[in-house]
């Protein structure tokens, strides 16, 4: 495998500089082997979420499509957000595989924060629009 000046291999440096969240979980949720691009999209120093349970950074709300990321016979994309180190929120779109035996799931998540505010701009200009028609009548 090719290594760089600094010795990584150059693998190592799409894992780390993906826009992607990339990790693996544990069965019972623990955060194992994420990423740098979780310390920056989230603001928390990615040394204090390892070993942690990824359930600290969903609201209660949400914990439920969280635990179907351990289930990996579904592979239907989950949808849930990760609060940021400001207490702001942002979502991601969730894709998981089985890890190596044993190690718990690989997870893949894409930050659709923008398509969310955007879809429901666009759903409350639906609505609005609606409720003018409605009293125009």
């Amino acid at each position: 495998m090719a290594n760089d000046d600094f010795g990584r291999r150059r693998e190592d440096w799409v894992i780390e500089d993906s826009p992607l969240l990339l990790g693996v979980v544990a069965l019972d949720l623990r955060l194992q082997n994420l990423n740098r691009t979780w310390e920056k999209l989230l603001g928390h120093p990615r040394n204090l979420l390892l070993g942690k349970p990824l359930t600290r950074l969903i609201d209660t709300g949400e914990q439920a499509a969280a635990l179907s990321l351990v289930n990996v016979r579904d592979t239907k994309r989950i949808e849930f957000s990760l609060r940021c180190s400001d207490g702001t929120y942002k979502c991601f779109e969730w894709e998981r595989r089985p890890a190596r035996e044993g190690e718990g799931t690989f997870i893949r998540g894409t930050d659709i924060t923008e398509r969310k505010k955007m879809e429901t701009t666009a759903n409350l200009q639906r609505y609005m629009q609606a409720k003018k028609a409605e009293r125009s009548a």
